[in-house]
């Protein structure tokens, strides 16, 4: 455990303070929508603050399933739905209970940095598979599936992907199932940004191969992060595997937290989330043009998720690394980015910039950021 520590993401922001410009923490800058605090409002007094049942409030449980199934052909089965603490939960509960010491999982590089970490408490071991610049960060089903060993005990999918915001496409996605088929590998389909994407959504993994588990949340699609609710829903067969690990992790997601998700899953804020879905989108654009302008650096455009995955190799080299840059940049400049080795060795030489911060927070953050990298490049 000693070797455990938090995140590059939150190291980071933990040296910030209320003058600086932040561009690096992983959530919107929306407020809750307003039709989900009125009805916990006017609800409230009469819901019991009594524990939920390990799974979560059926009615919620059943509200997931029915979302899922929109999505697709065929109805799922509430007793498949488990409700977590945010979709991080999930993920820990997960590898927690797949993984024995010495197995190994999957994971993407770069990636978000929880996974590796969960695997290593588990005494598993994270294998990368590599989302490449050239790739446009986009999955590679082949090269995925030769890095399989008889050791693989699972395989993280995360799309849209954080940190890049890439979207893989049908063609990969239907190519890694048929590779797959009859493994019986769980496939952690985490599922977290999948509500927002700047196209047509993208195809659920879930949808495509029996063994796979969604994880999915109300953190980023509704502005809800503090809120920690989430969920997986597993296969049949594996239903009723993780209950007795998150029971002792949390004993139950907050029950304000899941009523609220009932109301939001049956469309109670879907209007306002299709307002902040389409202002992220103006955000974007706005980054975009200033990263281009302030900073001259490359990016691919983010078709989900809320993210500019910056290359920096020059810049970072000159620095002594992303971290170094990110710490320098906040000391200097007062302005939060995520240095791109919070996400693995494939993240080095890549700085994150969110997009969800507040328009001039945006442009005067990357202007500062710009001024920052015309000194470092003429040291």
């Amino acid at each position: 455990m000693k070797s455990v520590a938090k995140s590059l993401i939150r190291q980071v922001n933990d040296r910030a303070d209320a003058s600086c410009l932040n561009l690096g923490i992983g959530e919107p800058a929306f407020p809750p929508p307003r039709a989900i605090i009125e009805h916990v409002r006017g609800h409230l007094p009469e819901w019991k603050a009594s524990y939920s049942a390990v799974e979560g409030l059926p009615e919620l449980r059943r509200a997931v399933a029915e979302a899922a199934a929109r999505d697709g052909e065929g109805s799922i089965e509430a007793g498949r739905v488990c409700v977590t603490a945010g979709s991080q939960e999930a993920l820990f509960v997960l590898l927690i209970t797949l993984l024995d010491p010495g197995d190994e999982v999957l994971v993407p590089d770069p990636g978000f940095p929880a996974y590796p970490s969960i695997a290593r408490i588990a005494g598993g071991a994270a294998v990368p598979y590599p989302l490449s610049f050239d790739g446009g960060f986009r999955l590679d089903p082949d090269d995925l599936l030769s890095r399989i060993t008889p050791r693989t005990k699972a395989i993280v999918l995360n799309t849209p992907n954080n940190p890049a915001g890439s979207v893989y496409g049908d063609e990969a996605l239907t190519k890694l199932a048929a590779g797959l088929a009859g493994s019986g590998i769980p496939v952690l389909a985490d599922e977290c940004y999948r509500a927002l994407t700047f196209g047509p959504t993208p195809r659920s993994f879930f949808r495509l191969y029996p063994d796979a588990i969604a994880i999915g949340s109300l953190s980023k699609s509704h502005a809800l992060t503090g809120w920690r609710l989430g969920w997986m829903i597993v296969p049949d067969r594996l239903a009723g595997r993780f209950s007795g690990v998150h029971q002792l992790a949390v004993t139950c997601a907050s029950v304000v937290s899941q009523r609220a998700a009932i109301f939001a899953l049956r469309g109670g804020a879907d209007e306002e989330c299709a307002a902040n879905l389409a202002e992220l989108a103006r955000r974007r654009d706005l980054a975009m043009a200033a990263l281009r302008e302030f900073t001259g650096l490359s990016f691919h455009e983010p078709e989900g998720a809320f993210y500019l995955f910056a290359k920096a190799d020059r810049e970072c080299a000159l620095a002594g690394g992303s971290l170094a840059l990110a710490l320098r940049l906040l000391e200097e400049e007062k302005v939060v980015i995520t240095p791109g080795a919070a996400f693995g060795p494939g993240g080095e030489g890549f700085l994150r910039i969110s997009f969800a911060a507040a328009p001039e927070t945006i442009t005067a953050g990357l202007e500062r950021m710009g001024r920052f990298l015309k000194r470092l490049r003429a040291e």
